[in-house]
């Protein structure tokens, strides 16, 4: 005699297959978010980054193009003044040491001088001579934006300089 019990068979009930559905796409959910929040970060941190090593070439360029033995070029406004600043003096500070006056100045987003408050980058720069005929320049450019995961992107450049 034939049995028509189903106590052989195995498979899934329908309740079962709806709740691995639900977490599967619980768990894709939570995966696609983090992709985003990745990607966003990412694109924002290489932008930042790529701006503030400009930044740092500009200045670097600035300062090169400056006569050995000049002391007074200031190089903190824009357009640079031929008096009041520091030159090629020996001096400065590179981040995350504090700007020191006359050989720091603050950037917008496009790269225009500022004051400090409205700031989105800080360019630093130091002067150390080497000898009597070498100069080493270092220019560092930190950006001011507060990043809740990670660092804020700068960049150090470095140049010497000879008369």
């Amino acid at each position: 005699m034939r049995s028509n019990s189903k106590k052989n068979e195995s498979g899934m009930t329908l309740v079962e297959s709806l709740i691995a559905i639900l977490i599967l796409s619980i768990g894709l959910l939570t995966m696609a978010q983090v992709l985003a929040f990745s990607i966003m970060a990412s694109k924002t941190h290489g932008r930042d980054a790529g701006k503030a090593t400009a930044a740092a070439q500009e200045k670097l360029e600035e300062l090169v193009g400056l006569q050995f033995a000049d002391t007074t070029t200031d190089l903190t406004v824009n357009p640079p003044t031929a008096i009041g600043g520091t030159g090629l003096t020996a001096g400065g500070s590179v981040y995350p040491s504090e700007p020191v006056q006359g050989y720091s100045d603050y950037i917008d987003m496009t790269g225009n001088r500022i004051s400090a408050a409205d700031a989105a980058y800080t360019r630093q720069w130091q002067i150390v001579n080497s000898s009597s005929t070498l100069k080493t320049i270092s220019v560092s450019v930190a950006s001011n934006k507060s990043f809740q995961y990670g660092t804020a992107p700068s960049t150090v450049l470095i140049t010497q300089k000879a008369p």
